[in-house]
């Protein structure tokens, strides 16, 4: 048992108090000697809400094709929705938030807590893939699921707030990135990646168009193809490739034309052992990230006389960045939310 509160079901003519236990894949409702309702947390299932003045009023479960609401008090709502979050689908939640940005909808504000979020629309099935697997991961260089809901047949999941643009506009911005950068940036994305394969996640489409870039860090974004395996691909790890040959040379890595590719990254005087990692990279199968990370290429120094070419051009290119607006991240075409409560919470009861 993880909490317990009091709630009462409201009908016409008596009212009824129950004691709700919440368990980790359950709750239930009932008194001491019996429990008359009980609810699984699965992504399936939706746990609706009643919301007045901005504060939760009473919770609604789904019991033989009838939605039955019960009151409690507010303060033990939260905890129930805190406690929810990601382990089933909400509903009725939409006034909680609003959409702040006109130009880019999908960024929206807890209206209690005035806490930024992103906002992405997906289908149930997305939802249903995508949440159990982004809700157990905690990384920096992962973005973070909040809670998710419906709203008029449409599935949402609300994420953390993520500024900066992302990392193909960055390049396409700054084309001659510092060897410092590149390096940074890569290192910062294996181990991520690192942290996705620790936990048994391939990723499959990391790509310069879902990771986001802002100052110091980035942050992959998307999931939508992602999957759990005990049996971890060399895809991640090719993809990590294709980034690195993509910040140094400012072009996509082809696949037809191995010649070309080394051509295009002594072109672009891509450090000798940058490029001995990147092809290793893209061509052994049996590359694992932590054996990536010991490479020489991670802890060679440069020459002083480029050493303090590059480090100019790493100051330019880091008070370019820093005066980016925040709203050029990634948005989805977000219809707008606006709430038609039509009905008092006796009259659900």
């Amino acid at each position: 048992m993880i909490l317990q509160f009091k709630c009462e079901r409201l009908h016409y003519i008596i009212n009824t108090n129950y004691i709700l236990t919440l368990y980790k894949d359950r709750l239930t409702i009932g008194n001491k000697s019996h429990q008359k309702y009980e609810y699984k947390f699965t992504l399936e299932n939706v746990l609706h809400w009643y919301v007045d003045n901005l504060k939760l009023q009473a919770f609604g479960i789904e019991y033989k094709g009838i939605i039955k609401f019960f009151k409690a008090n507010t303060k033990d709502l939260e905890q129930l929705r805190s406690f929810c979050r990601n382990l089933i689908c909400f509903d009725n939640i939409v006034e909680l938030y609003k959409q702040i940005d006109i130009d880019d909808p999908s960024r929206i504000q807890d209206q209690i807590s005035l806490q930024q979020f992103g906002l992405k629309i997906v289908t149930q099935q997305q939802l249903l893939t995508q949440v159990p697997l982004v809700r157990q991961l905690n990384h920096h260089g992962i973005i973070s699921y909040h809670e998710c809901f419906q709203y008029k047949s449409q599935y949402y999941i609300v994420t953390e707030f993520v500024g900066g643009i992302t990392l193909q506009k960055f390049v396409t911005q700054n084309p001659k990135l510092s060897h410092l950068q590149c390096r940074a940036i890569i290192l910062h994305l294996l181990k991520a990646v690192q942290y996705l394969h620790q936990h048994y996640v391939i990723h499959a489409t990391i790509d310069i168009y879902h990771i986001i870039y802002k100052s110091d860090f980035i942050k992959i974004i998307d999931f939508s193809q992602a999957k759990q395996s005990n049996n971890i691909d060399d895809q991640d790890i090719k993809n990590c490739s294709r980034i690195l040959f993509y910040l140094y040379t400012g072009k996509e890595y082809n696949d037809k034309d191995y010649e070309q590719n080394i051509q295009t990254l002594q072109n672009a005087q891509t450090p000798k052992l940058a490029q001995e990692l990147l092809l290793s990279m893209m061509t052994d199968q049996n590359l694992s990230v932590p054996q990536i990370l010991e490479h020489p290429y991670f802890s060679f120094s440069l020459n002083p006389q480029e050493r303090k070419k590059r480090f100019q051009q790493f100051q330019r290119v880091q008070r370019s960045t820093s005066e980016m607006d925040d709203s050029d991240a990634i948005s989805q075409s977000i219809p707008e939310l606006q709430t038609n409560k039509s009905k008092s919470l006796k009259q659900l009861m």
